[in-house]
């Protein structure tokens, strides 16, 4: 990043840089006697030309344009025509197919826990249907606090819907903003174009009449504005003397060319070197995590066998025992089914039941020591009722089972 930020800062000085050099030598060049009237012409336009203003409009009509835009797509939603109900901003639960095909486990906003109902009550037909399938059920909220369903759509059909929303959202934002940037250059290169090859004639100058070796030390413009004020009257015919052939314009093309791709090819370079370097990163992490959640998997599983005293009550800290003991009170004469996932410096724990009530979450970070060391202690960092994650990816996807039958 810190490349990124010193690279930007280049190139800005540079355009800022080469800005005040074009408007320094056309300040001065416009002055000077004898100068063919075609180039005067181009030049009093150059310089009313400025390019914080244009800057400036190009950044408010873009505003404008986006804002517009956004405000009336707003408006659209894409589920009304297939549906016949505005959808967007909706509640949102997700249903999962059970084993009969006909029947889904959906989380029901008004009971707080989920429930068994069927294809038919979602308004859908039981017909193509298998297990695990996973539909999208959509809530209204009425005055009163109460939901009721307005529509259902499979989970896949309803993410395509949202990919093509979101893709022509895109899509327009992306138009706006590249067609505002080359309106912006093609306009700046209609007023300010004319500079690089006169700066090119410049240089050439400057070799043809050893103005270098005159003004050591000077920059080409600074060198000659410098000529030209000691040589006023001869200086206009000798510039008008100097042209850059087709040859040249050819040679200095392929020079700029080269120096762009080598520019390209160097930041893919550096991209691709920070992003081998955060995958090694990554991985090693990954690999890190893995360990560290297998190892918390054995002392918990230790804990299930009752093979770990629990700190009790009188502790404001847990160990797996304590974890254990206090889930197996939440659900007295059920088996709880478990998934456990370590990720950043937490420990997650997901409970359920073959009831399919809920899936119950927690999230555990260590007190002192490592995750998955025996004499790790953990603080309760968050305990909730998961809306995401279903029941049934649990029951279907565990670690593994405390037995609760005492």
């Amino acid at each position: 990043m810190g490349i990124n930020v010193l690279t930007n800062e280049m190139n800005l000085r540079k355009v800022e840089e080469r800005e005040n050099q074009r408007k320094k030598v056309e300040s001065w060049y416009v002055t000077i006697p004898g100068i063919p009237a075609s180039e005067k012409s181009i030049i009093e336009k150059s310089q009313r030309y400025q390019l914080g203003a244009s800057l400036l409009r190009f950044f408010i009509i873009e505003m404008i344009l986006l804002c517009a835009f956004a405000f009336s797509y707003a408006r659209f939603d894409p589920f009304e025509s297939i549906t016949g109900h505005r959808l967007m901003g909706k509640k949102i639960t997700t249903a999962v197919v059970q084993e009969d095909g006909t029947s889904v486990s959906l989380k029901d906003p008004n009971q707080g826990e989920h429930v068994i109902y069927s294809l038919d009550d979602l308004g859908m037909s039981s017909n193509g249907y298998s297990y695990g399938d996973r539909i999208h059920v959509y809530w209204n909220k009425e005055k009163s606090g109460d939901y009721h369903i307005l529509t259902a759509l499979p989970e896949k059909q309803a993410a395509h819907i949202e990919q093509i929303h979101f893709g022509i959202l895109m899509s327009v934002f992306s138009a706006i903003l590249i067609g505002g940037v080359l309106i912006f250059l093609f306009r700046r290169r209609k007023y300010t174009g004319w500079y690089t090859q006169f700066y090119w004639r410049m240089e050439k100058f400057c070799s043809v009449y050893g103005v270098y070796s005159m003004y050591p030390g000077l920059e080409t413009p600074d060198a000659f504005i410098a000529y030209g004020t000691e040589h006023p009257y001869p200086f206009a015919e000798e510039f008008a003397r100097i042209q850059i052939t087709a040859e040249e314009k050819k040679n200095r093309k392929q020079k700029n060319l080269g120096i762009i791709l080598s520019s390209i090819l160097l930041t893919i370079a550096i991209f691709a070197g920070a992003i081998l370097v955060v995958s090694v990163k990554d991985n090693v992490k990954q690999e890190k995590n893995r360990v560290m959640e297998a190892n918390f998997i054995e002392t918990f599983q230790d804990a299930v066998c009752g093979n770990m005293e629990p700190l009790g009550s009188s502790s404001d800290y847990y160990n797996p025992g304590d974890m254990v003991e206090q889930v197996k009170g939440s659900f007295p004469g059920e088996d709880i089914y478990y998934k456990i996932m370590k990720k950043d410096d937490y420990i997650y724990i997901s409970y359920t039941t073959a009831a399919k009530k809920n899936v119950y979450l927690e999230r555990y970070i260590p007190v002192n020591g490592s995750i998955g060391e025996d004499a790790t202690i953990y603080k309760l960092d968050i305990a909730m009722v998961s809306d995401a994650v279903q029941p049934d990816d649990i029951l279907h996807n565990y670690t593994g089972v405390i037995e609760n039958n005492d």
